[in-house]
């Protein structure tokens, strides 16, 4: 795998007890205003940490948090320096508060929505979250005017869907190549918006987002392992954290899993062959691709390029057809350069 989405890392765990609130309110104020509950003396116990991951224009936090209180005053919410709409996940924990002049309350499981041009304020006790941090005007592209969306709870139905999805998504960030940062953060758009504004069409889109997601890993997972003889489905299934039969649907539409694996091998094969400075036997080259049968090769093959693979080389490069035995060399090497 090529290089890691962009991502940074926050915790208090290694600092002074007494000093970690006040890191953590330094730390989370370009977003909120947080004070302690009650206004008391510092806790003596407060751990907060957050993973904060770039995928395309979204930002995503996981993050675990000690008992705070949460506001976006007025007058921050007027200066429109958070253009920003916040989905959230509570894996577990909860809020309970107001947003734009609504009462507001959730639960851990629950989905929380906030537009954070407006003005809120949650108290929330020890608590779990995934976060997407999205720009505006991604969302009204897709669902048009964001007025209500202020402090929506999603609680059930869609909402189930996207908490199922945003939870996938936390397990996969810190392991996710930057080059399916962009097709994750389309689907997540996408699936946001299907979620908020729960239509047909939008589910449908969005479940096909994800699906491209999903086969872009998948091939290029297979694209990585097609010199090993271990390239199975069931070796593809435990590395996507899928199904057998999630996989073969997968696939469905590309002939299957198999079929696109050995279209896969034949294609390098050919690039091989066609390359001038290759002189690797034609069986060798089979077998380092995978193929331990080399009648299964050669029917494959022929049945996806219409020739056999000698053909493909000698048709290239007829002089090869043609090379003068070295009066020099022994028998086993006259043998060797008869072979194609």
């Amino acid at each position: 795998m090529g290089r890691a989405v962009p991502s940074t890392h926050f915790s208090t765990k290694d600092l002074p007890v007494i000093d970690g609130f006040d890191a953590w309110r330094d730390k989370i104020s370009v977003i909120f205003d947080v004070d302690r509950i009650g206004g008391g003396p510092r806790p003596t116990s407060f751990q907060a940490s957050v993973d904060a991951y770039q995928i395309g224009n979204l930002v995503v936090t996981v993050s675990t948090q000690g008992q705070q209180a949460y506001s976006l005053l007025p007058k921050r919410a007027r200066s429109g320096s958070m253009d920003l709409i916040q989905v959230g996940l509570y894996r577990s924990g909860g809020y309970r508060g107001n947003a734009g002049g609504i009462s507001i309350e959730g639960n851990s499981g629950d989905i929380q929505v906030l537009d954070l041009g407006r003005p809120m304020r949650s108290v929330e006790p020890d608590s779990d979250m995934v976060c997407v941090f999205l720009p505006r005007e991604i969302l009204q592209e897709r669902i048009g005017d964001l007025d209500g969306l202020h402090g929506m709870d999603l609680r059930s139905g869609t909402g189930r869907l996207l908490a199922d999805y945003l939870g996938l998504l936390a397990q996969r960030l810190p392991q996710m190549s930057a080059d399916d940062g962009e097709p994750a953060a389309n689907a997540t758009v996408e699936m946001i918006a299907a979620c908020l504004r729960p239509t047909i069409a939008r589910l449908r889109e969005a479940q096909s987002s994800v699906q491209d997601v999903i086969l872009l890993r998948a091939k290029r997972v297979i694209e990585e392992n097609l010199l090993s003889a271990r390239l199975t489905p069931e070796l593809l299934c435990g590395m996507l954290g899928m199904s057998r039969r999630s996989l073969y649907r997968l696939f469905e539409p590309l002939g299957g899993v198999h079929h696109y694996i050995v279209r896969r091998r034949l294609s390098h094969i050919r690039r091989e062959l066609s390359d001038q400075g290759n002189h690797e036997r034609i069986a060798d080259l089979a077998a380092r691709f995978g193929f331990t049968c080399q009648e299964t090769f050669w029917r494959a093959f022929k049945r996806e390029y219409g020739v056999p693979p000698g053909e493909v080389r000698s048709s290239l490069f007829p002089d090869r057809k043609h090379r003068v035995a070295d009066p020099d060399a022994g028998f086993d090497q006259w043998l060797k350069q008869l072979r194609i």
